[in-house]
């Protein structure tokens, strides 16, 4: 059992940390999105009722697929609301809904204002796409990865990172209860319960040089998880070791600590910048969209801002994709880009999409553990 003074320290750090996170869309100050860096996650607002948009007339198809589907075809149809999309069939367009009408919707608002002009002179050349590394899979159902690290579980026996549906679902067909049943949804590996086999195990793999391991470790120490005490110093040389192996994850947060003087650093936003640099050419979502943020507050580069956003939102990162359609809503960022972006964007998300995920996510809302998180 820690004693009184180490849970004081371990919630004090379990604070800081979450004082920095930076996985939420930027605050709005005096009519502008991008006023500053987003410090917490601010809740959207609600939807507002909507209409259904009818399914489009045929057009020149193309070589993006069904946003819906995935299916390539040469008589796909545009989505007559936001001119971005575009659909097999009017099923197709049905089944998507629920994933398109709150963009459609804004779009297709923006559009109307300017009479259908899907332009209007006042855009910003801003380049090519860009393409982003490949996404992990999760190990069982083969699906990309959820972006939230909240929906993700690194298991210490096997090394497996798992999105959090395909464990919930291997409890559920092995009759797991509160005292028995729990392996690993991968190895079958009996977990661990008591802090010290937990800290073995991934000390074990820590000795192996598994950068997940690694960072795992580094974070129990930064908030005393497990009975040990909070320290902050070795929290940072693990990170750095975790950083050194390549994992971006490790880069991101080891910079959200620089930038924001956390964990026992001080402020350093150049240091910061230079490990979101690398964890977002490795493909952090969340790195891009901060080094996003940083462009337009600091350097007022509206044009590298876009590029960073873009990456990020074609990956599926929502905070990304809702300050491009603002951008348009401000009337500077062309049609077809933000078109384009959203294509890249459906596809993205519908790679991470599956019946038990949606299932695992009607669970933690049914129990209340459901995070806003959960939703980048």
């Amino acid at each position: 059992m820690a004693s009184s003074t180490n849970e004081k320290e371990t919630a004090a750090a379990a604070e800081q940390l979450r004082s920095i996170s930076l996985s939420g869309s930027a605050e709005r100050k005096d009519g502008n999105p991008f006023g500053g860096i987003a410090l917490i996650a601010t809740p959207a607002p609600a939807p507002a009722p909507t209409t259904n948009v009818p399914a489009a007339a045929p057009a020149a198809a193309p070589s993006a697929p069904c946003s819906a589907c995935g299916k390539k075809s040469d008589t796909l149809k545009k989505c007559n609301g936001c001119k971005c999309v575009w659909y097999c069939d009017k099923d197709c367009q049905n089944k998507h809904r629920k994933e398109h009408k709150n963009y459609c919707r804004r779009i297709k608002k923006e559009l109307d204002k300017r009479g259908e002009k899907l332009d209007l002179g006042t855009e910003k050349d801003v380049g090519p796409l860009g393409k982003l590394p490949p996404r992990e899979d999760c190990p069982v159902c083969m699906c990309v990865l959820p972006i939230a690290e909240s929906l993700q579980l690194n298991f210490p026996c096997c090394g497996k990172t798992l999105c959090r549906s395909c464990d919930y679902q291997h409890s559920i067909k092995n009759g797991r209860t509160a005292d028995s049943g729990h392996t690993c949804a991968f190895c079958r590996t009996t977990l661990a319960f008591s802090a010290e086999e937990i800290l073995a195990r991934t000390r074990k793999r820590v000795e192996l040089k598994d950068p997940v391991a690694i960072m795992s470790l580094a974070m129990d120490y930064g908030l005393g998880k497990y009975g040990l005490p909070v320290d902050q110093a070795k929290c940072i040389d693990l990170l750095r070791q975790s950083v050194d192996l390549g994992y971006s994850h490790a880069q991101c947060r080891l910079g959200t600590f620089h930038h924001m003087g956390g964990m026992g650093l001080q402020k350093n936003e150049e240091e910061g910048i230079k490990y979101w640099e690398k964890a977002a050419e490795s493909g952090d979502l969340n790195a891009r969209h901060n080094l996003g943020i940083e462009e337009h507050n600091k350097n007022r580069d509206f044009v590298a801002a876009v590029h960073h956003f873009r990456l990020s939102a074609s990956g599926g990162y929502k905070p990304s994709m809702e300050s491009l359609i603002e951008w348009f809503e401000y009337r500077l960022l062309r049609h077809c880009d933000l078109a384009e972006t959203l294509r890249a964007f459906h596809i993205a998300r519908s790679e991470m999409k599956s019946e038990d995920r949606d299932e695992y996510i009607k669970y933690l809302k049914s129990t209340g553990k459901y995070e806003a998180d959960c939703d980048v």
